[in-house]
């Protein structure tokens, strides 16, 4: 398998840079679809969420790429360094949402007729299109945008479950950078 990732590109550098690219996207996706279940198991208690995190991510290769050189008893406080800087790199905001039910979750299926176009919930980017977004229940302002495509906005309440959005955005107004 590693040899057919290679040939795919002009050199080893090349291969290595993607590799690392999509393993970096997989532990954003993770954050974003872990980190509000952790606070909410934790009760909103951001280091008892990282820490809850870390046991769940120890094992997983996406996460174990950044930490390789690092021994067993290392390999936790390693990780939680890695996610406070995935958080900081991110726009990631370590608090919970306001919510109607303290400790619920639901999920916000966001796509949009642009691929990529940056996802913001009240606020904070979260990812791009498409992309499967876990949120506290309650009230939220998603909006989804891309440079030279206006903006589309929707307000809506989350009870639980899973919310399906489609995004149609249309040449017109461009977004700032």
């Amino acid at each position: 398998m590693v040899w057919s990732f290679l040939e795919k590109f002009p050199n080893v550098r090349s291969a290595m840079f993607v590799r690392d690219q999509i393993q970096l996207q997989k532990r954003k996706n993770d954050l974003q679809e872990l980190w509000p279940k952790c606070l909410a198991a934790s009760d909103g208690n951001v280091e008892k969420a990282k820490d809850l995190l870390v046991e769940i991510v120890h094992n997983k290769p996406a996460w174990l790429a950044e930490v390789q050189l690092v021994g067993p008893s290392g390999k936790a406080q390693a990780l939680r360094h890695h996610i406070n800087y995935l958080m900081s790199r991110t726009s990631f905001s370590p608090s919970l949402p306001t919510a109607s039910t303290p400790g619920m979750t639901a999920n916000l299926n966001i796509e949009s007729n642009i691929s990529g176009a940056d996802i913001e919930i009240d606020g904070a980017f979260v990812g791009n299109t498409p992309s499967t977004v876990a949120v506290a229940t309650g009230s939220h302002q998603v909006t989804v945008k891309k440079k030279g495509f206006t903006v589309w906005s929707r307000t809506l309440n989350v009870t639980s479950g899973t919310v399906n959005l489609s995004a149609e955005l249309e040449v017109g107004i461009q977004v700032q950078d």
